[in-house]
């Protein structure tokens, strides 16, 4: 008697109810876990940095992603070894204040700047969130789905003491996951909150650097 095809075999046993499904999911590298290459600074060279939260101009997570890419970039910044941080609450009340007060983002982040007593503030926005799914055919029981986030994240470094912006930047990140189904069987392809996070760490890692340079510029 002849061999099935492997394909074959593992259609029929899906079609009996007895096939064991199995998920499977590829993320691709990101740069999640950015480094620096700097030389660590002693702390009386370190200048104070405060990185305000992140105006969110996008319609998913209710803020969150806003927030997330603050964190991100504090993180980074922290990393580098090169600037002493900031709280970000504290200088947002301060900034909140000068806002209510009728200023715009830059000079109520210079003036609350002052105030805290920093010497740069970094303002964030990301100006682009989206999911996207495409699916495809696997041979003849199953489907391919592939989910991809893509974020979008400009930030303007703001020099205290003059009130000037110094530094603009931008980054995009993209990140996909894969994921395998048989007759309808597997993961769902909705919005992921770790694929948000691993798209604003690709996109901040594409700036990063030159943030740090023209920061470590004024010294």
């Amino acid at each position: 008697m002849k061999h099935l095809p492997s394909f074959v075999v593992a259609g029929l046993l899906a079609l009996s109810g007895c096939y064991s499904t199995e998920i499977r999911k590829e993320e691709e590298a990101v740069q999640p876990g950015w480094q620096s290459s700097r030389q660590p600074l002693p702390m009386a060279q370190r200048k104070r940095v405060a990185v305000l939260e992140f105006d969110d101009q996008t319609d998913y997570g209710h803020g969150r992603i806003g927030r997330s890419a603050a964190s991100v970039l504090t993180t980074y910044l922290d990393r580098s070894q090169q600037f002493a941080l900031y709280e970000r609450e504290r200088i947002g009340r301060l900034v909140e204040e000068q806002q209510a007060a009728g200023k715009s983002d830059v000079i109520a982040a210079t003036a609350a700047g002052r105030k805290a007593g920093v010497d740069f503030v970094i303002i964030g926005t990301v100006s682009g969130f989206g999911c996207r799914t495409r699916r495809s055919q696997v041979l003849f029981f199953g489907s391919s789905v592939t989910r991809e986030a893509e974020a979008t994240v400009d930030v303007r470094l703001v020099d205290v003491a003059s009130g000037r912006i110094i530094a603009s930047e931008s980054g995009r990140g993209v990140v996909e996951v894969g994921t395998s189904q048989v007759l309808g069987v597997g993961a769902s392809a909705g919005y992921d909150e770790t694929m948000a996070g691993n798209a604003l760490r690709a996109a901040i890692s594409k700036f990063v650097d030159k943030l740090i340079d023209q920061a470590l510029d004024r010294r």
